[in-house]
């Protein structure tokens, strides 16, 4: 504010030079990643109180949409007979992509078209029950807010942000392929994705093994996980 103060002050010849141009802007802290845990999740989700709020924090953290996706999400864009969603309007082009859907959510959609009166192909999924607008973020955080009150999680936890790391995160950790990862993320590169991998503590045990038998010709040997033994499987 002082900079564009003094710079207006130059302009109108009232100051010679702006002498804070040179001053670099103080840095606000930045937030960590405060992502949901699986036994977090649950406990979340039936702290809501309206359906239709439960019904978006579900889809982020099952889908991994991003904010703009989940509120630009249409009726034409969800196939619930293949389970399937297109994002048709995201932030970049990698981001428009094909998502498959997990029976526990299609059955909520399906719940959801049967009981709304916006149901047209251009109608928003999660739109206003009365008006039909865009959903409402801010009405949304609230919700949410209150569910992880209910829930007992006093952390902070931004609504969509977080719900989309802990989406990620959990796949990766699930075991997803990276490939796969990056696909249902709409990430343009894989050094985005690189970071839910770490986050979820993937090593690629899998890869590893395979290496040592091609290059070695050795047999895979028993994994020592938290002082137990579990036998690799057999090689073919």
């Amino acid at each position: 504010m002082l900079r564009e103060i003094f710079q207006a002050a130059v302009g109108d010849e009232l100051v010679q030079a702006n002498p804070v141009v040179g001053v670099k802007r103080p840095k606000l802290p930045r937030r960590g990643w405060r992502i949901l845990t699986p036994a977090e999740v649950p406990a979340v989700l039936g702290a809501f109180t309206d359906t239709r709020a439960r019904l978006v924090c579900m889809t982020v953290l099952l889908t991994g949409l991003r904010r703009c996706e989940v509120r630009g999400l249409r009726w034409q864009d969800v196939n619930l007979l293949e389970g399937t969603l297109r994002v048709a309007a995201s932030k970049t082009e990698a981001g428009e992509r094909l998502v498959a859907l997990p029976g526990t959510l299609v059955a909520a959609l399906e719940a959801h078209y049967a009981s709304t009166a916006y149901k047209a192909d251009g109608n928003y999924v999660f739109g206003h029950p009365e008006l039909g607008s865009a959903l409402d973020a801010m009405w949304y955080a609230r919700e949410f807010r209150k569910a992880l009150a209910a829930a007992g999680i006093t952390d902070y936890v931004r609504p969509f942000h977080d719900g989309r790391h802990a989406a990620l995160t959990n796949m990766a950790a699930a075991g997803a392929n990276p490939v796969a990862l990056m696909s249902v993320a709409g990430h343009t590169s894989m050094s985005t994705t690189k970071i839910y991998l770490h986050l979820a503590g993937m090593v690629f045990r899998d890869e590893a093994t395979a290496l040592e038998q091609r290059l070695l010709g050795t047999a895979p040997a028993p994994v020592r996980v938290d002082g137990w033994v579990e036998e690799a499987a057999e090689a073919q």
